[in-house]
């Protein structure tokens, strides 16, 4: 695992409002006001941490589907995994990869491991997904987990999913979520305020926020 080297350290005092997460920021950071932050980071075959996203703040619902904000700030492969439970030894989950293999592609895998990390992987889908990752700001995207097997994934600002895929045979609720790594460090963004100004509105408040970039 490589080791974690401060170069720089990044404070942020964050003001967040009502309806914040609806505008288009000019300060990247702007976009996490009210997240919650996960930068002690698992390597990919340690056991990660599992959070109940009952738990959450912010959680859109619809008639099928149920959506969530994230960000991820790092310089490639940011990984998603969602399940039905806290420690899902041998039972699928689904395994988000966010541009990985040097920041050019995502894909989406059902993976099931076993206690002794020994794992499987089914891939569902992948694609081309240049430069969507930047080790000093952070992508903020909405995970959409439909209950026919359906997610998308889109950017804040946009309209048009930048990654998609269905698996309707083999639909997993996202009940539990974990972020892990591969190669570089990340910090993760989760719970964060919603763009519909439902859920996620949320109060005056500050925020600190210090990370160390590489």
């Amino acid at each position: 695992m490589i080791a974690f080297a401060p170069l720089a350290i990044l404070a942020i005092v964050l003001s967040a409002s009502p309806g914040t997460a609806n505008t288009l920021h000019n300060n990247p950071f702007d976009a996490i006001k009210g997240c919650l932050q996960f930068d002690d980071v698992p390597g990919y075959n340690d056991t990660p941490t599992y959070i109940a996203t009952n738990t959450f703040r912010n959680v859109g619902r619809t008639s099928s589907s149920r959506y969530f904000r994230i960000g991820i700030m790092g310089k490639n492969d940011g990984h998603i995994r969602f399940g039905r439970s806290a420690f899902p030894f041998d039972e699928a989950v689904v395994e988000l990869v966010i541009s990985g293999w040097g920041n050019t592609q995502s894909v989406a895998r059902r993976q099931t491991r076993r206690r002794n990390q020994s794992f499987t992987n089914v891939l569902l889908k992948e694609a081309s997904t240049p430069r969507l990752l930047h080790k000093s700001r952070p992508l903020v995207f909405q995970l959409e987990v439909f209950d026919n097997g359906r997610v998308q994934l889109t950017k804040d600002g946009e309209r048009r999913p930048f990654f998609e895929y269905s698996d309707s045979e083999n639909a997993i609720p996202p009940d539990y979520m974990a972020f892990v790594k591969w190669d570089v460090d990340l910090v993760y963004f989760y719970d964060c305020p919603l763009n519909d100004g439902g859920a996620g509105a949320v109060g005056e408040e500050s925020v600190l926020l210090r990370c160390s970039l590489a």
